[in-house]
């Protein structure tokens, strides 16, 4: 598990040379948990595509991009619960809906087809879905996650599409580029770069690759995250020899201390008001969450999920949920914390799929979140996981693939 690395990383690297508000909660470790099975009703809509003019190329991508955003099951059957119409012209695809709920919309081109069918399946998704469930798609976005690259254990940053396509090396560094974290749009992102025995924060600029040193102070300086604002970023620092939690303006460069005890804490996220930061620490002894303020207090313990560790936390945007992976031993589940609730319970998701699931990533819909899942010593993938019901769909099967985060949607 990457947390249990990152201790022994941390330490060593520890040898090498706005307005904010909080509400604090009440007894959040008190949560029980639960398990989130998959039944046999939790069915997606059927939907059967009945009518398609364009090219064969652009049909088959709107199937696969139909059956791989997990919110509908693609059918030959006309009786389908919805029926769908489409004509791709001029690079953009008008969509007609019909059966249970009728809509016709177009999506205008969004340079290349590929990118013009995401675009009009996440409309449909939030034109369908406007009641009871997040109306927000996850098709329009980017994937960021470290691979083995060139040999002699260097890693580099990569990003694909949802579904694995259009994969691109971001970073080349020809050292180990690892923990990608998006920000607040596709235009940030930030990572820890390992560098002469200590690491460093860049910030990059994906549409363009340019990149500048975030964060550089000696010893170490990793785990960045940047705030729902863009505005501060939240990252661990050894600056006094102890691995603390700190957060960081942008633009200036202040900083605040969050914690100061003799833990090692990592893997902070935002609330998606940016008031708080989830983050795990082993000042128990084993790695936990803990809650605090954004501008500092007591850290409040977080519900563990059944699992004797938990780590890599993933705060939503639009669920206002924790995912993260709770067990030990190299084999973990991911688990659901309800931060809307007064006193959270944790939902520990039993997956269609068996293996060790790690850092997850929410995906923009709020919904789904995209993790690794290991099976056996050296069969790693890159999948996306229904939070609701445990089905767990594959993007990519790459056996050194590491630490994913989900853009917002482009």
């Amino acid at each position: 598990m990457f947390f249990k690395r990152f201790i022994r990383v941390s330490m060593a690297a520890t040898l090498c040379g706005g307005a904010l508000t909080f509400s604090a909660p009440d007894a959040l470790a008190q949560g029980q948990t639960m398990v989130i099975t998959k039944h046999a009703g939790d069915t997606n809509p059927k939907i059967c595509l009945v009518s398609f003019q364009g090219p064969e190329e652009v049909k088959q991508k709107l199937l696969n991009t139909l059956q791989m955003c997990d919110w509908f099951t693609v059918t030959n059957d006309p009786q389908s619960q919805y029926t769908l119409g489409a004509s791709y012209s001029g690079g953009g695809l008008a969509m007609q809906l019909g059966g249970d709920k009728t809509d016709s919309f177009t999506q205008p081109a969004a340079g290349s087809a590929d990118w013009t069918v995401y675009r009009a399946v996440d409309s449909l998704i939030s034109r369908t879905f406007k009641e009871g469930k997040p109306a927000i798609g996850l098709c329009a976005t980017t994937i960021a996650f470290a691979i083995g690259s060139g040999g002699r254990g260097s890693k580099e940053i990569f990003t694909c599409n949802f579904d694995g396509s259009g994969m691109q090396q971001l970073t080349h560094n020809n050292s180990i580029s690892t923990e990608p974290s998006w920000g607040p749009t596709v235009s940030s992102l930030v990572y820890t770069l390992y560098n002469h025995n200590c690491t460093d924060v860049a910030l990059v600029d994906p549409p363009s690759k340019r990149q500048r040193p975030l964060s550089q102070f000696p010893g170490l300086n990793s785990g960045a995250t940047l705030s729902p604002s863009g505005a501060w970023v939240a990252l661990t620092l050894s600056r006094d020899r102890q691995v603390e939690l700190y957060i960081m303006h942008v633009a200036s460069r202040q900083l605040v201390r969050l914690t100061r005890d003799a833990a090692v804490e990592s893997s902070p996220c935002w609330s998606p008001d940016g008031s708080q930061i989830c983050y795990v620490s082993d000042r128990g002894g084993k790695p936990r969450l803990y809650l605090i303020a954004a501008r500092g207090g007591e850290a409040h313990t977080l519900p563990r999920g059944g699992g004797a560790e938990s780590v890599s936390p993933d705060w939503s945007k639009v669920a206002n949920k924790v995912c993260f992976a709770t067990g030990g031993g190299g084999n973990y589940q991911l688990a659901l914390l309800d931060m809307s609730a007064p006193r959270p319970v944790a939902l520990v998701i039993k997956t269609d799929k068996g293996g060790s699931y790690e850092s997850p990533s929410w995906m923009p819909d709020g919904r789904h979140v995209v993790c690794t899942r290991q099976v056996g010593r050296n069969s790693r993938e890159l999948c996306m996981v229904d939070t609701e019901t445990g089905r767990v769909t594959r993007i990519l099967n790459a056996a050194d693939t590491s630490l994913p985060s989900a853009s917002p949607l482009h």
